[in-house]
């Protein structure tokens, strides 16, 4: 059995959340997995930290890669990305020339929690395709229209996710495709709201492979399919509000899908030497701070629709 590799990307604010994706990972898989972590900036104590994990599982290898952002990012005007967005959303780029050495890889951002065997979405089948990401389908009939318009992509493209991709290194080694991303960004940074999901998106217009939702479920899946018919692989937990701001023991509530599957991700948590921090930087302790939270954001929301 060949091991797995899946890529990660963290800065040091994220290291948390790296070693309780690791953990998810580690937990439902009997594959030997190669962690490569795309490094921002993560600091000497904090990779121990994400390295203790080696105490439970032993069954993965881990690899920091340091990213010199000023350095690769160099030609980038980020100056008008949203304060939440960090330039190293970019790093997922990089990945198949920083390892040649490796043919296919998986990358996931770290907001999220493997539910079931990372070697189901690793073992998909991507045929003639560089790619494979999942469709943000809940979206296709509204905020995607806006952004195939606005990045100059076919009607007809289906917009997908960046958080969850299955990556042919090697076709895109050969189809230099890097090179042609940072082409896109140059050209189209004025128009980039999205960032790295628009320009994957502008480059891989009606030429991906469409993966099941299950591989990226996030929180509009679960209103906009219901309960999954298959196994969740991998809960993405989008939106501004994430389970580690959300005390372990609040209800989930399916009216507020972000709330869903949190309990799983403390559990997670718990086995990383991150918990105890985590579980003292807890954002909403009750239902009233999650009710208030909520009334803002109504409100929010209006007072921006009636400045458009």
């Amino acid at each position: 059995m060949s091991n797995i590799p899946i890529f990660l990307s963290s800065d040091n604010n994220y290291a948390p959340f790296v070693a309780t994706t690791m953990a998810s990972i580690l937990d439902n898989t009997k594959s030997f997995v190669d962690f490569y972590i795309l490094d921002g900036g993560i600091s000497k104590d904090n990779e121990e930290k994400i390295c203790e994990l080696k105490k439970q599982f032993s069954n993965f290898s881990i690899e920091f890669l340091k990213i010199n952002i000023d350095k690769v990012f160099s030609k980038i005007d980020y100056s008008s990305a949203q304060d939440y967005i960090s330039i190293s959303t970019y790093n997922r780029f990089l990945i198949p020339d920083l390892k040649p050495n490796i043919d296919k890889a998986l990358y996931s951002d770290v907001d999220v929690i493997f539910m079931d065997d990372i070697k189901k979405m690793y073992e998909e089948k991507l045929h003639e395709y560089s790619l494979g990401a999942i469709w943000e389908e809940y979206s296709e009939d509204c905020g995607n229209n806006e952004k195939k318009e606005r990045m100059e992509i076919s009607k007809g493209h289906k917009f997908f996710s960046a958080g969850n991709l299955l990556i042919d290194c090697k076709k895109w080694r050969e189809n230099e495709i890097t090179n042609k991303l940072f082409n896109i960004v140059y050209k189209y940074n004025d128009r980039l709201v999205f960032h790295d999901m628009d320009v994957l998106n502008k480059y891989f217009d009606n030429n991906y492979k469409i993966l099941s939702p299950k591989y990226c479920w996030i929180n509009q899946d679960y209103e906009f399919y219901g309960q999954p018919k298959e196994q969740i692989v991998i809960r993405h937990f989008n939106g501004s509000v994430k389970p580690w701001q959300i005390a372990p023991e609040l209800k989930e509530n399916p009216k507020l899908t972000f709330t869903l599957d949190k309990n799983k991700f403390w559990h997670y948590a718990k086995m990383t030497s991150f918990y105890d921090m985590l579980i003292k930087q807890i954002t909403y302790r009750t239902n009233v701070d999650l009710h208030k939270f909520l009334v803002f954001k109504l409100l929010q929301e209006r007072k921006d629709a009636n400045t458009r």
